[in-house]
């Protein structure tokens, strides 16, 4: 286990507005106050130091149940990062290249371009699987959503093995390389770990990346302990006009671990985890990836032309500024962005407002943990509210 250890410093020695800093506070509890958030735990650090931390709200709205820093969430797709860094361990080991094809280690895709009503010419590379322009699509119609999900069965799948099949058997929507489309391509990833590892995935990344780190509370199963910790998934009710606790069906979580979700995490442990990114593989005497494979991970792989169009999803755009590394948006021209950030901020988040963010050229790094599922709402994201506000704390110091 990792004996690093974040210190602590005022926001003015970090070279932050404490009171800009504490408008972010304000914000977050008026969200809680008004019903707009169940909860939120913030950790903003900069180098080696906490700068900031706050918690607001309840981790469950029924009982109003407390929410602590230790709070567990259900990170959703911020796991797709983890599964970058899973990969990554084994291409330092040679065991894969970017180029390759995704049919070379899962044979069952070798034929997908041939499936009837592909738009494909041939299997995706594993690069196209880390910057979702793989070629598989959903749809783009509701009717065509509601078909393929009936087809994925995403319920009753027994194992990522069994999704996988799955997802073989649908025509790709697009040629690889020539589109971005936010998709399953993560959960590739992660069979493509175990099948080079021959272990578990979710244990594989238990051993090789959150033991080492000291991520005690990461990971796709939780102890007694940890369970009691964890929050419960919100959404909101229309019919009310209030947040609700998330059903069965509304959380969508898996029975086995996968590449594009299903981990659990607290805001510390994510913090640690996006430390060592900004350390280019390191924490503290812990090395977990060489600084070349992080510098991979955090470089854009889109293609130029690519980049010249705009891909919205919620509120996430890829093009005109951002581009896409190994499972994350990365900002690769803040100015033509419209973005407070610098440049190679790289970030993602979960179906259910987690967030984080980690820019190399400040090195700053944001946690935000929320337990509200993600819709098209005219609610701005804490996330950007948070951005303006960390970065105006930035230029007003």
């Amino acid at each position: 286990m990792a004996a690093y250890r974040f210190g602590t410093a005022s926001a003015a020695e970090a070279g932050f507005s404490a009171s800009v800093l504490a408008e972010l506070d304000a914000y977050f509890d008026t969200m809680v106050a008004n019903s707009e958030l169940p909860g939120q735990v913030m950790l903003l650090a900069r180098g080696d130091t906490i700068v900031h931390a706050h918690v607001a709200g309840f981790a469950d709205c029924r009982d109003r149940r407390p929410l602590h820093a230790d709070s567990i969430f259900t990170l959703f797709s911020m796991s797709k990062p983890l599964a970058a860094v899973a990969m990554l361990l084994l291409y330092e080991e040679g065991k894969w290249q970017f180029d390759d094809s995704v049919a070379d280690y899962l044979p069952e895709f070798a034929g997908i371009a041939a499936l009837p009503d592909s738009n494909a010419t041939r299997p995706p590379t594993i690069r196209e699987l880390f910057t979702h322009s793989a070629g598989f699509s959903l749809g783009k119609t509701v009717e065509e959503m509601q078909e393929k999900l009936a087809k994925l069965r995403w319920h009753d799948a027994r194992s990522l093995t069994e999704q996988i099949g799955r997802y073989a058997s649908l025509p790709l929507g697009y040629e690889p390389g020539t589109a971005w489309e936010y998709s399953v391509a993560t959960d590739l990833q992660a069979e493509i770990v175990e099948r080079l590892s021959g272990e578990r995935y979710d244990l594989f990344l238990k051993k090789r990346v959150f033991d080492p780190l000291g991520m005690q509370d990461t990971g796709f199963t939780l102890d007694y302990d940890q369970t009691r910790r964890l929050v419960c998934g919100h959404v909101f009710d229309p019919e009310t006009g209030r947040l609700r606790t998330a059903t069965s069906e509304e959380r969508m979580e898996s029975i086995f671990p996968m590449g594009g979700t299903s981990f659990k995490s607290t805001a510390g442990d994510y913090a640690r985890f996006a430390r060592m990114l900004l350390q280019r593989g390191s924490l503290g005497e812990v090395q977990i990836l060489k600084p070349e494979s992080i510098d991979l991970m955090l470089s854009n792989h889109l293609p130029e032309d690519l980049l010249e169009n705009r891909y919205p999803i919620l509120h996430y755009v890829i093009g005109q500024g951002n581009g896409h590394g190994l499972n994350g948006m990365v900002c690769v021209d803040p100015a033509r962005a419209g973005r407070p950030v610098g440049t190679g901020t790289y970030e993602w988040g979960g179906a259910f407002g987690t967030w984080f963010w980690i820019d190399p050229e400040n090195d700053i790094l944001c946690i935000g943990m929320t337990h509200r599922q993600r819709i098209a709402t005219d609610m701005r994201p804490p996330e950007v509210v948070a951005q303006e506000l960390v970065y105006r704390a930035l230029r007003e110091a």
